[in-house]
Order: structure tokens, then sequence, then C-alpha cells
């Protein structure tokens, strides 16, 4: 969650995997990095324009809106 608690333990993931994977560690299936408290989960169906939850960004009504 995007509180105090959730990115005290946030960082404290970033310190863990960086200690695992190096600085220079590459993400993939098998070294998952830490999600940002109030990220969305991956694989959600957000619209990567707006970042909506009610639509893909082809149908983003955002795009009407420019």
């Amino acid at each position: 969650p995007d509180t105090t608690a959730g990115i005290t333990a946030y960082e404290e993931q970033l310190k863990q995997w960086y200690a695992k994977y190096g600085k220079d560690g590459r993400v993939n299936e098998n070294t998952q990095f830490p999600l940002r408290p109030g990220s969305a989960m991956i694989c959600l169906g957000e619209c990567f324009k707006c970042g909506s939850h009610r639509h893909i960004a082809g149908a983003c009504p955002a795009l009407d809106a420019s």
C-alpha cells in the first residue's frame, strides 16, 4: 500500500533486491523487481496512456481530448 509503512517495506525490498542481483541486475520473470507502492499490479489491463483500469490504450478517451 501507498503508506509510510508500505514505502518503508518497499525500500527494504529494494535493498534486498540490489544486494542479491547488483546494481546492474536484469529484471525478468526469475528476478522480479519490487513494485512501487501505489503501482498497478502486473497484467491488470490498465491503460498505458492514462493509467485507468476501465479501458486499454487503443480505446483511451484521453486521445479524443487531445
